[in-house]
């Protein structure tokens, strides 16, 4: 939850599915509120969305990469 439990701006989340020999994860968020860190027009909440949306690509292929680098134990 960033920005708190109580006030929170925004709800990330993780869901791992088991397919074949590796596992899919995904990574989705939610916006809880407006405030004034996202911006201030629509065109700040659509640039910030595209944002997020490469950055969650960027995650999870930076953790297939350390998966597929570490030895399994």
């Amino acid at each position: 939850m960033v920005g708190g439990t109580a006030d929170g701006i925004a709800q990330w989340s993780w869901t791992c599915h088991p397919q074949g020999r590796g596992t899919i994860v995904e990574q989705s968020w939610q916006l809880l509120r407006l405030a004034p860190v996202l911006g201030a027009t629509r065109g700040d909440l659509d640039a910030l969305h595209d944002y997020m949306t490469n950055s969650a690509e960027t995650t999870l292929l930076s953790l297939a990469q350390w998966i597929a680098e570490t030895p399994a134990r």
